[in-house]
């Protein structure tokens, strides 16, 4: 192996991967833990490593959740008439034959081991990124947010499409490896290393906890 020729190598000597590192004022991110993609049976299902993120988004969340940090959720939606599938329809058969993620479907419900609480706010959206024609913006503008800790589904999916889109607003990106899933570890590890090369930080969930650690407790 060439070892002078690798990717981390190449991406190294172009300057690539630096640390964007935390910023002063975050939200968590659960994006699309839905049944369509959580349930084994699910014909888009990422079973079973999806399971394997619940109990690390339940950390993340609470940890949030008592120090006042805003927990923001995301739906995938299709209307219940498909009018709103657009090319999906053409690149994923179950989207052309209106099984998944269909509006008031059980499949588009969040699934209860991560539901939101209270005081989360639930952003309904109809395309892979959480910034595109939502109101998602303008809540992050309301509490000043300058960092996402992003946790869901797929990274190689609505993840990345929203970190990219976070990233072209400048908000800075913390992808809990622990708290996302997709449906292969090789295509997850490759966008894992793309986003932190270029448009985030890979980050554990334990550096997360830190992080919000940092903040007051709420009275």
């Amino acid at each position: 192996m060439d070892t002078k020729n690798t990717s981390a190598n190449i991406y190294q000597k172009q300057g690539m991967g630096q640390l964007i590192g935390f910023g002063e004022r975050p939200a968590v991110m659960v994006i699309d833990m839905q049944h369509d993609f959580c349930d084994p049976a699910a014909p888009t299902t990422l079973w079973p490593s999806i399971g394997e993120t619940y109990e690390p988004i339940r950390q993340l969340t609470k940890s949030a959740r008592t120090r006042r940090v805003p927990v923001f959720y995301t739906q995938g939606l299709v209307a219940a008439d498909g009018s709103s599938a657009g090319l999906w329809r053409y690149k994923q058969r179950y989207h052309a034959e209106g099984r998944v993620q269909i509006d008031g479907s059980k499949g588009a419900a969040i699934i209860p081991e991560v539901a939101p609480e209270p005081g989360d706010h639930i952003i309904r959206k109809w395309r892979p990124s959480a910034f595109f024609r939502t109101d998602f913006e303008v809540f992050l503008n309301v509490f000043a947010i300058d960092t996402l800790l992003v946790c869901g589904t797929s990274v190689s999916g609505c993840v990345r499409a929203t970190v990219t889109d976070a990233f072209m607003r400048d908000i800075r990106c913390m992808v809990v490896r622990e708290c996302v899933a997709d449906r292969t570890p090789s295509v997850m590890e490759a966008n894992f290393f793309d986003m932190d090369q270029k448009y985030a930080d890979v980050v554990s969930v334990t550096g997360a906890l830190e992080y919000l650690n940092r903040f007051p407790l709420k009275n």
